[in-house]
C-alpha cells in the first residue's frame, strides 16, 4: 500500500493541473529512474488522515470548496500531468499522459514497469541534439532547480517523433526540502511561464494551478466566485483579488454570461457540459475557448461548479480555414460541374457529392452508396469496360481514368469522364479509390462531328477518285451509291433522270434489302417538281422533307410514297451547264428524320461528282462517235460506202499475219465492171456513179462472213478478201457475185454482152508465209482477172493454186 505522502501528493496535484484541450499529449520521459513503484489508484479514503502540510492544505474544507471531484476534474485536463516523489517514484499520472504513452487508463500506466519503456526513449532538442539525462527537466527539478519552458523532441519507437513543451518544478516542504517533482507537458509549444500567486496558506496548491495555462474558476451554487487562477483573471482583464467573492455575471460581462447561462442551468442540475465560445482578450482580439462546466457535489446536492476555459484559438482558426478551403473547393467543383466520389473498398460503400449525383441524373441525396447502384446507371454497352478499368486500377495500384455513357431518367445520353487515385495501406492492399467525374458530352459530340467530317471528306475524295478512273458509269455509281447510303444511314438512294416534260425514270438505286426497289420505275409529274421547287433546284438548293405528313401532299402522292415505304426524303438537284435541271439525287428514309446540314453537304458533293461523271460520259460518247466517224471517213470509200484501198491494204496485212500463225489459206477476188468507160460515155458520170454504188451493194450482199471484206480498189475495180477460204470456196463466191450482178439487169448500151452490166473476176489463193507477201496474192488475182477479160469478159478467171504452206 502506498504511503500517505504519496497518496496525499496525488490529491494535491488534482487541485491544480488544469490545461488546454490539445490532442496527442505526452509528458517528458525520465530514463534515469528504474525503480518500480507499486501503486494503486487514489481514492477518497486516502485523504482521511492528513500527515503533512500539503495534505492539510488539500483536505481543508475551504480549499476551492475541495473534495474528491477534483480527481475527475483533473482527468478532464488535456495537458499531461505527472507527480514524482523525492525518490524518483511516479506517484500520480492523469489520463492525458497515460493515453499519450499508449495506456488505456492512468491505473494501467501506474501499474506498468517504467523500466520496460524508458530505456527506449530518446529526448532531443527540436534540431536533433541529444539531451543528457542530467539536463532533462525531471533531473533538474530533483536538484531543486525549476526547469523553465523548453521545447523537446521525443522519439517513441511506436508513436514516432513529436515536439513537446515541458515544464518541471520542485514542490518543497516548509523547511525547504524537496517533497515532489511536478511535470506538465503540452505538445507543439512550450508551457507558458504563468505569474505566481502571492504566498498564502495555499502556496503549494497555487504553485500547481498557476502552471496550468487554462482559465480555471470555482463558483458556488449562487454563481459567486470562490476561486480563480491567474489565467482566469488575465483572460477577463481583472485583478485576481477583485474576482473572488464577485458574481459570475459581473466578472465575465453580461454578454458572455448570456452565452453561459443555459449551460450553467445544466451544470447546477448536476450534469457536466461543454461548449465552444468566442472571447475577446485584453488586446481586443477574439480568442476561442472550449468551456467545461463540472458540478461539485456535497452528498446528492450540487454546491457549486468548476469552470475551465481551454484556449482553442489555433485549432478553431485552422478548422475554419480548413472549412473555408473545403467550401471554396466545393463551390469551385460545383461551379465547374465536377463531381467527387470516394469508394471504401473494405466496406463497399461509396460517397458521392451532390454534383456527382446530378451527373448521373439523380437528385442530390438520393444515391444509396452502393457500387452496384452506380453501375446500373452506366450504359449497358459500357459496363464491362468500366468494371475492367476499375479492376485493373485496383490490382496495378495506378491512376484510374475511363470515359463511359450514362442514361438519365429522361432518356438523355451523357458522356462522363471519371478519374481518380488508388490508395493502399502498408501491406500494399488497395483499400480505397477516390476521384472526380466530369461531363464530357459536348466534347464527345464535337469529336464525333469532327471524326464524321473527316470520314465524309475521305469518302468524297475516294468517290471522286473512283469516278475519275472509269468510264463505266453504271458500275461505279452502283458501288458509290451503296457506300454513301451506308454512311448516311438512309434506306434508299436513287437518281431520277428527267425528260423534257419533267417525267422521269429511276436510273440508279442503292437500297436496304427490306425496301422495295424503284429501279426502272417511270415517274409522272410529282409534287417534287412543282414550279415552286423548280426555282429552288435551278439555284442549286436542296429540299429536305423531315416528314411527308407535314407537306400537305395530295392523297395520291401520300399513297405513292407510302407504297415505297417513304416517310422522309432529301432531294438534291442534278444540274447541267447553265443550271439546266436534268435529274434529282434523292435519299429516302422509312421513318421521319431530321436531315442535318452535313447530310446535305455530302449529297451535294455526290451530286457534283455525278454531274462531272455524266458530263464526262457524254463527252466520251461524243468523242467515240466522232472517232468512229473519222474512222469511217478514213477507211470507207465515199462513193460506194465500202472499204477504200487504204483499208483494204491495212486489213490484208493484218489478216496475212493472223493466217500465217494459224496456217490457214487466204483467197482474194478482184472484180472489174466490163466496158465501164463506154458506160460513162453513154450515160454520163453521174449515172456511172450510181452504177458503181449498185455493184458495190451486190458485192456486200454476197459476202456473209464477218471476216470477209469488200473494198473499192480503184475506178471500176473492186476486191474481196476471203480469210480462211480455199480456192474452190473463193471460186464459188466469185461466180455468185458474177451472177448477182447480171441478175440486176442494169442497162449498158455500150456493152457487147447482152446490153447489161457484167463483171469479170479473177480468183487467187495462197497460204500466208514469211517468204511470201500479200502483194504476191494481189498480183496473181490481177493476172487471173486479166485472163478472164482476155477470154471474153463476164466470167471468172482462176489463178493456179499455191498449195505450199
Amino acid at each position: 500500500m502506498r504511503c500517505a505522502r504519496s497518496r496525499l501528493c496525488c490529491r494535491f496535484l488534482a487541485l491544480g493541473a488544469f490545461a488546454t484541450r490539445p490532442s496527442g499529449l505526452f509528458v517528458a520521459p525520465f530514463a534515469a529512474f528504474a525503480p518500480v513503484l507499486e501503486t494503486s489508484p487514489l481514492t477518497h479514503a486516502d485523504l482521511a488522515s492528513p500527515t503533512d502540510p500539503i495534505l492539510a492544505a488539500l483536505t481543508a474544507t475551504d480549499t476551492l470548496a475541495g473534495g474528491a471531484p477534483l480527481l475527475a476534474l483533473l482527468d478532464e485536463i488535456k495537458a499531461g500531468v505527472q507527480l514524482f516523489d523525492a525518490g524518483g517514484k511516479l506517484v500520480y499520472a492523469n489520463r492525458a499522459i497515460a493515453q499519450a504513452l499508449g495506456f488505456a487508463t492512468p491505473q494501467a500506466y501506474l501499474q506498468a514497469d517504467p523500466c520496460q519503456h524508458w530505456p527506449h526513449l530518446s529526448l532531443t532538442t527540436p534540431k536533433g541534439r541529444l539531451i543528457p539525462i542530467s539536463q532533462r527537466p525531471y533531473a533538474r527539478a530533483l536538484k531543486g532547480r525549476p526547469a523553465t519552458a523548453r521545447l523537446m523532441r521525443y522519439a517513441h519507437p511506436m508513436l514516432g517523433d513529436r515536439i513537446y513543451g515541458v515544464k518541471a518544478m520542485p514542490l518543497k516542504t516548509t523547511d525547504g526540502a524537496i517533497a515532489y517533482v511536478l511535470i506538465v507537458t503540452q505538445p507543439g509549444h512550450a508551457v507558458d511561464d504563468l505569474p505566481w500567486a502571492n504566498p498564502s496558506h495555499y502556496s503549494q496548491l497555487r504553485q500547481i494551478t498557476d502552471v496550468v495555462p487554462s482559465m480555471v474558476a470555482y463558483c458556488d451554487a449562487h454563481e459567486i466566485h470562490r476561486y480563480a487562477n491567474p489565467a482566469y483573471a488575465q483572460g477577463f482583464g481583472r485583478p485576481l483579488e477583485e474576482i473572488v467573492g464577485q458574481p459570475l455575471r459581473e466578472i465575465v460581462s453580461p454578454s458572455i454570461y448570456e452565452q453561459l447561462r443555459a449551460c450553467i442551468k445544466v451544470v447546477l442540475a448536476g450534469q457536466a457540459t461543454d461548449f465552444d465560445m468566442p472571447l475577446t482578450n485584453a488586446s481586443g482580439q477574439i480568442d476561442y475557448k472550449h468551456v467545461n462546466l463540472l458540478p461539485q457535489f456535497q452528498g446528492q446536492a450540487v454546491i457549486g461548479f468548476y469552470a475551465l476555459f481551454h484556449d482553442i484559438t489555433a485549432h478553431k482558426r485552422a478548422a475554419d480555414l480548413l472549412l473555408d478551403n473545403a467550401e471554396h473547393l466545393r463551390y469551385a467543383l460545383e461551379g465547374g460541374a465536377v463531381g467527387t466520389w470516394d469508394w471504401n473498398l473494405s466496406t463497399q460503400e461509396m460517397v458521392w457529392s451532390h454534383q456527382q449525383e446530378r451527373l448521373f441524373g439523380l437528385h442530390p441525396g438520393s444515391f444509396d452508396g452502393k457500387p452496384e447502384t452506380a453501375l446500373r446507371y452506366v450504359h449497358p454497352e459500357d459496363r464491362d469496360r468500366v468494371i475492367a478499368a476499375q479492376e485493373a486500377a485496383r490490382h496495378s495500384r495506378q491512376a484510374y481514368e475511363i470515359e463511359f455513357r450514362v442514361i438519365h431518367d429522361d432518356g438523355t445520353l451523357h458522356w462522363l469522364n471519371s478519374r481518380g487515385q488508388v490508395f493502399h495501406h502498408a501491406a500494399r492492399q488497395t483499400v480505397r479509390m477516390a476521384g472526380v467525374t466530369l461531363d464530357v458530352t459536348d466534347k464527345k459530340i464535337a469529336e464525333t462531328k469532327i471524326q464524321r467530317q473527316v470520314q465524309q471528306e475521305r469518302l468524297i475524295a475516294r468517290l471522286a477518285q473512283e469516278i475519275s478512273k472509269t468510264f463505266d458509269l453504271s458500275a461505279i455509281l452502283s458501288k458509290v451509291f451503296d457506300d454513301v447510303r451506308q454512311f448516311l444511314g438512309v434506306d434508299r438512294l436513287i437518281v431520277i433522270d428527267f425528260k423534257d416534260d419533267l417525267s422521269g425514270k429511276v436510273t440508279y438505286e442503292a437500297r436496304q434489302p427490306t425496301m422495295p426497289s424503284m429501279l426502272g420505275w417511270q415517274l409522272r409529274h410529282t409534287w417534287a417538281t412543282d414550279d415552286k421547287f423548280l426555282e429552288l433546284y435551278e439555284q442549286g438548293r436542296a429540299i429536305a422533307v423531315n416528314s411527308i405528313y407535314d407537306q400537305r401532299l395530295s392523297p395520291s402522292d401520300i399513297e405513292f410514297l407510302e407504297y415505297f415505304n417513304i416517310q422522309a426524303e432529301l432531294l438534291i438537284p442534278l444540274l447541267e451547264e447553265k443550271h439546266q435541271l436534268w435529274g434529282l439525287l434523292v435519299a429516302h428514309h422509312h421513318t421521319p428524320r431530321t436531315w442535318l446540314p452535313e447530310d446535305t453537304r455530302l449529297l451535294d458533293a455526290l451530286a457534283t461528282q455525278i454531274g462531272i461523271a455524266i458530263q464526262r460520259d457524254k463527252l466520251h460518247q461524243e468523242l467515240t462517235c466522232a472517232n468512229q466517224q473519222l474512222k469511217r471517213i478514213a477507211y470507207l470509200d465515199g462513193l460506194t460506202q465500202v472499204a477504200n484501198r487504204r483499208r483494204f491494204e491495212q486489213y490484208l496485212q493484218h489478216e496475212w499475219r493472223r493466217l500465217m500463225r494459224d496456217q490457214s489459206p487466204m483467197s482474194l477476188i478482184m472484180a472489174d465492171i466490163d466496158y465501164f468507160k463506154s458506160y460513162n460515155d453513154v450515160y454520163g458520170h453521174q449515172i456511172g456513179d450510181d452504177c458503181l454504188r449498185r455493184v458495190a451493194g451486190v458485192l456486200r450482199s454476197a459476202i456473209k462472213r464477218p471476216a470477209d471484206l469488200v473494198a473499192r480498189y480503184g475506178g471500176e475495180e473492186f476486191v474481196v478478201v476471203l480469210p480462211g477460204t480455199d480456192l474452190n470456196g473463193a471460186e464459188m463466191v466469185a461466180e455468185k457475185i458474177r451472177l448477182l450482178v447480171r441478175g440486176q439487169r442494169i442497162p449498158h448500151q455500150g456493152s457487147d454482152l447482152d446490153g447489161i452490166v457484167t463483171l469479170s473476176l479473177g480468183v487467187a489463193m495462197t497460204y500466208p508465209h514469211l517468204l511470201r507477201s500479200p502483194d504476191d496474192l494481189v498480183r496473181r488475182a490481177d493476172e487471173a482477172l486479166y485472163h478472164a477479160k482476155a477470154d471474153g469478159r463476164d466470167r471468172v478467171g482462176v489463178a493456179p493454186s499455191s498449195d505450199a504452206k
